[in-house]
């Protein structure tokens, strides 16, 4: 028989549950009757429904804390979330302070001579048959160098070797040497390398030949290395070659990665398009040998792990007829502004042959649309399908210039897209006309883009060639200025000692070329004229020399656009943290 507890009587708790704490029952007050009568009893606990009463007081218990913890979660939640909507503490940042750098010394690649395109290389063993000579007959090749307003500089070879030290007391120094067979580097050192205005230096390279399959005078600017270098002229045509020198000066390994371009658009270079040309050395690559029948060529090059120059020898043979030589020299990247200076063109027919021409790309896929307008001596001259040229993407154009009247001019090119551009000038009995004597020889000259807005700078001559300078100024509109009117310049005649020979001071009209003979440069000079230098503060000014040799069998032409001399940087910001 089962007992039933007694209900006053503690309870065990089951297994697992938290215990009970024991009741005691209410002291008696003692010795009062009424007031014992009065107290509260402790309640009794129902049997049947107690242990579901405990686990319900458990389970509340349970979720008061948990709610509690939620509650928290909740407040660091919100606190941290209205934390990031906050704005952020803006630090005051300390002002730029200013670090005087001196300046540094600077650097000009020179190209070397003319060379028959299959020449061989250095040791290559390439044997040729007598009577088909490919020898371009002799060839008169000179370089001209000048530091202005320096303490000097030296001329060495890209290797370093056969270093010639220059020095001199005359407000420049001047240095000319024959036989520039090689590639010279041309380093220029400050006067005062504290006040933080590097040299202004200036190189050139000419090579005259008279008879041979090189016929004509070559010559080229020396530039600046850089990693990105744009050729605007030449072609691979059956006839013709395009001998691309890659230079490096540096003292690393440049990898050179080569892209060409040509009438129909990019054209695909067989074989890799990247080549290593090792430190204090040239690479050449004859495009044709790898980018065959480009009629019109455009080539972009671009130099990892050191700095580069380059330029591109052209010419043409018609048979047993030379058709002209001459270096393209690096323009500027791609713009929406292009100008090209010293255009000098003579009598051409309107669909004359072997006309001047201006070559132009957008390199972009996408195509637009130029305007060119042209500068000549009495302002701007129209020329008839050149108010608007439309350019398909990737596709070299080549536009004639025949019917512009004789002159020396200065293109300027507009377009909605970046664009690159150059010019060629021709030479000859024939050149120009309709009717062409098979038999007559031509000359040609490339004109590279010129950065305007930098006018100032220095250019050297060799001997030889007679210069005619053309000096233009550019509409304000064009080059981004708000000047107008008449331009003022000096131009400053150097001597081979490096003495300034003689300063005019010129007064130049706007949207003008303004040309300047070799006569009329020598007018009040007695002595060579071996340098130009050009000081203004017109950025609406750009300029280049035209160099001619007087031929029997007709005249020789190149073009000269001088580099911008490096900017003075005296001072640098520098942020302290």
């Amino acid at each position: 028989m089962v007992t039933p507890a007694d209900p006053l009587e503690p309870q065990s708790p089951p297994a697992g549950t938290e215990p009970e704490p024991a009741r005691q029952p209410a002291a008696e007050p003692p010795g009062d009757p009424e007031a014992a009568a009065a107290a509260p009893t402790t309640p009794r606990v129902d049997p049947v429904g107690g242990e579901q009463v405990r686990r319900a007081a458990r389970v509340g218990r349970v979720l008061a804390r948990t709610g509690t913890g939620l509650l928290v979660l909740g407040l660091v939640g919100a606190v941290t979330v209205l934390g990031t909507l906050e704005p952020p503490t803006v630090r005051s940042e300390a002002p730029l302070a200013t670090v005087a750098v001196p300046a540094a010394g600077t650097t000009l690649v020179c190209p070397g001579t003319v060379r028959v395109p299959t020449e061989p290389e250095e040791g290559e063993d390439v044997a040729y048959d007598p009577q088909f000579d490919p020898s371009p007959g002799e060839s008169v090749t000179r370089l001209g160098a000048l530091v202005v307003d320096g303490a000097g500089g030296s001329l060495a070879g890209l290797d370093g070797a056969g270093s010639t030290r220059l020095e001199g007391t005359g407000p420049a120094v001047v240095q000319q040497r024959d036989e520039a067979d090689q590639g010279l580097v041309l380093r220029g050192e400050p006067a005062d390398p504290e006040e933080g205005v590097p040299a202004w230096d200036a190189g050139a390279v000419t090579a005259t030949t008279t008879e041979g399959d090189l016929r004509g005078l070559a010559a080229a600017p020396c530039q600046r290395p850089a990693t990105d270098v744009w050729l605007v002229g030449g072609s691979t045509a059956l006839g013709s070659s395009a001998r691309l020198v890659l230079q490096n000066p540096g003292q690393t390994a440049a990898t050179v990665q080569l892209d060409l371009w040509g009438p129909a658009g990019q054209a695909e270079v067989a074989g890799a398009p990247e080549y290593l040309v090792p430190p204090g050395s040239e690479r050449v690559v004859l495009l044709e040998g790898v980018a065959a029948e480009q009629r019109r060529v455009v080539v972009h090059l671009t130099a990892v792990g050191g700095l580069v120059t380059a330029y591109l020898q052209d010419s043409e043979v018609r048979g047993l007829v030379p058709a002209g030589v001459d270096h393209v020299s690096a323009g500027q990247a791609p713009a929406l502004r292009q100008v090209v200076p010293g255009i000098a063109v003579t009598d051409s027919e309107l669909d004359g042959t072997d006309t001047a021409q201006l070559r132009l790309l957008a390199p972009g896929e996408t195509g637009t649309s130029a305007r060119v307008t042209f500068l000549g001596p009495d302002g701007v001259t129209e020329l008839p399908g050149t108010e608007q040229v439309d350019l398909d993407g990737g596709e070299v154009l080549d536009l004639p210039l025949g019917g512009l009247p004789a002159g020396t001019y200065t293109a300027v090119v507009q377009a909605d897209e970046p664009v690159v551009v150059g010019a060629l000038v021709t030479r000859g009995e024939s050149a120009g006309q309709t009717a062409v004597e098979a038999d007559d020889p031509l000359d040609r000259a490339w004109v590279a883009s010129a950065g305007a807005g930098v006018p100032a700078g220095s250019l050297a001559l060799p001997e030889g060639p007679e210069p005619t300078v053309a000096l233009a100024v550019v509409p304000g509109a064009v080059v981004d200025v708000e000047a107008e009117g008449r331009a003022a310049v000096v131009l400053e005649l150097l001597g081979p000692d490096g003495a300034v020979l003689d300063a005019q001071e010129l007064s130049l009209a706007e949207a003008t070329t303004t040309t300047l003979t070799a006569e009329e440069l020598a007018e009040d000079v007695d002595g060579e004229v071996a340098g130009l230098v050009l000081r203004t503060a017109d950025a609406r000014v750009v300029w280049g020399a035209v160099l001619t040799v007087d031929d029997e069998a007709g005249e020789l032409v190149s073009v000269l656009v001088p580099v911008a001399p490096e900017p003075a940087r005296p001072e640098v910001g520098v942020r302290l943290r």
